[in-house]
């Protein structure tokens, strides 16, 4: 029988397969996407190469070889979140990305992600706040999916550059019938220079292996994209070493 190993790397080869006819497609795929790309999956992609040349060795006891197995599982999850996220980022410089809209309870999908991210916050010793959610629902019409995507990954960086103390959900509407969507946190902070270019970092500049400058710019890239498509916007307002506080600001979302 085949292994999850085995099955995780042919599906992870089909999506490398696609990426590359997705750039293909997109006449605009500049150079510095497939430079940048390239800096991403070298992580992940020793782990799958590394783990995967030493796991049929004979004298690997049964332990060590499901390791090492969870390891190139792991991995290869790992680059095919990154490929996916490159597929559509090439997509949405080509106009291609769809939406698919309708009208879905904000407040539900706020209190998912509360008991989600909840007990990864305090694995870190961090504490997760969800405020001013109310028993009540909230009817918002936009695409879930996306949305819910842009701010899982929001949430990830959070918890990710945030060595102690909070990261905070929440929203405010206003009578402009405008939603604004706020994750902020205690965490590293970015450079004001680095805010200018914070959200096109992947496709437009070359993106520093650092991970003190608020992630590797693919997720806030594909963040930025997709709030566009949702006819939003996001913004930052951070100082390095005093946290940071993103914003999405959602119009006509009743």
């Amino acid at each position: 029988m085949e292994s999850q190993a085995n099955i995780t790397i042919k599906k992870l080869q089909e999506k490398i397969e696609l990426l590359q006819e997705e750039i293909r497609k997109c006449n605009n795929a500049h150079n510095t996407i497939i430079t940048n790309l390239m800096h991403e999956i070298r992580t992940p992609l020793n782990g799958v190469v590394g783990f995967s040349e030493v796991i049929d060795d004979p004298g690997l006891s049964n332990d060590e070889r499901k390791q090492y197995s969870d390891l190139i599982i792991e991995s290869s999850y790992a680059l095919l979140n990154i490929i996916n996220d490159v597929i559509d980022i090439t997509k949405l410089q080509a106009g291609k990305y769809r939406t698919y809209r309708g009208y879905f309870d904000f407040n539900e999908l706020m209190a998912v992600l509360y008991n989600h991210y909840k007990p990864l916050a305090e694995k870190k010793k961090l504490q997760l706040f969800l405020e001013n959610v109310m028993g009540k629902s909230l009817a918002v019409w936009s695409d879930r999916e996306a949305l819910e995507r842009v701010l899982r990954k929001l949430i990830d960086n959070a918890i990710k550059f945030t060595k102690e103390g909070w990261i905070k959900i929440y929203y405010s509407e206003d009578e402009n019938n405008t939603l604004n969507i706020y994750v902020e946190d205690t965490g590293l902070g970015i450079p004001v220079e680095i805010q200018e270019i914070l959200f096109t970092r992947f496709t437009s500049q070359m993106v520093s292996q650092s991970r003190n400058l608020g992630g590797s710019g693919i997720d806030l890239s594909l963040c930025y994209g997709i709030v566009k498509v949702l006819d939003g916007e996001i913004s930052v307002s951070s100082a390095k070493g005093s946290g940071s506080s993103f914003k999405i600001t959602l119009r006509d979302y009743k």
